[in-house]
């Protein structure tokens, strides 16, 4: 059975960040599970991976579909599944990161919901990237005024102009649709950077009780992240540099 390797967690605790830092330890591949960087066009508020970074470790399932598109958990474990095997057969190691929670369990156990004796499609290990609620939430804050600083709303704009709207999916982003009522005049700009905070703090409490949900997680803390690239270097030794 294919091994491969899940850091999931809240948004803004570091997840990409631990992955990155890995990549220079192992053999290893970039699997996104986030529902909304597979969108073109679509990337200050997804925090996608900066060209420095993708060049440091490839990335999978970043950019791959229009805005006008949608994308469920079924788009995601077929595209998974054919990235998985691309990177296994270079002797890499796949690793799935990201907090979109159904899409993770989809692949792992695919699509039975009938049964919860779900049988892994693979040969997995699963981390949980966790901190405290006020780290978090003061990273979630901090990230909200960087994303408005670096042209959120300028890129909703352009969205908008092309043609974009609230019934495309990829609009229903957190930071996006709080977007598009400011620019419809529907709130003022501190309510609505109030409510993207708000949204994403919320969003975060949901994520951690989906994963806490997963069978055998292991979860670590930010704080012991020296000691946990150790780990999954000694666990993954096999995928050496």
């Amino acid at each position: 059975m294919q091994k491969i390797l899940v850091i999931g967690g809240p948004t803004a605790v570091g997840k990409s960040d631990l992955a990155l830092d890995l990549s220079d330890l192992i053999n290893m591949e970039i699997v996104s599970a986030d529902s909304v960087q597979v969108y073109k066009g679509i990337e200050i508020a997804t925090s996608k991976p900066t060209k420095q970074e993708q060049m440091k470790c490839k990335h999978h399932l970043i950019n791959i579909v229009s805005p006008f598109d949608t994308f469920n958990a079924y788009d995601f474990v077929t595209n998974a599944k054919t990235a998985i095997q691309e990177i296994a057969e270079q002797g890499k190691l796949p690793v799935i990161v990201g907090g979109t929670g159904l899409y993770i369990d989809s692949l792992l156990y695919g699509f039975d919901f009938e049964t919860t004796k779900k049988e892994p499609q693979y040969d997995y290990k699963f981390i949980l990237l966790n901190d405290s609620r006020d780290n978090i939430y003061r990273k979630i804050n901090l990230r909200v005024d960087k994303m408005l600083n670096n042209g959120l709303v300028s890129e909703v704009k352009a969205l908008r102009n092309m043609g974009v709207n609230l019934e495309n999916q990829c609009m229903q982003a957190i930071g996006y649709k709080e977007i598009y009522m400011f620019l419809d005049g529907e709130i003022e700009y501190n309510e609505m950077v109030n409510l993207i905070k708000k949204n994403t703090r919320n969003y975060a409490k949901r994520q951690l009780t989906w994963f806490r949900h997963e069978k055998n997680i292991e979860e670590w803390q930010v704080a012991d992240k020296e000691k946990l690239l150790n780990y999954l270097k000694k666990t993954y030794i096999e995928y050496k540099k």
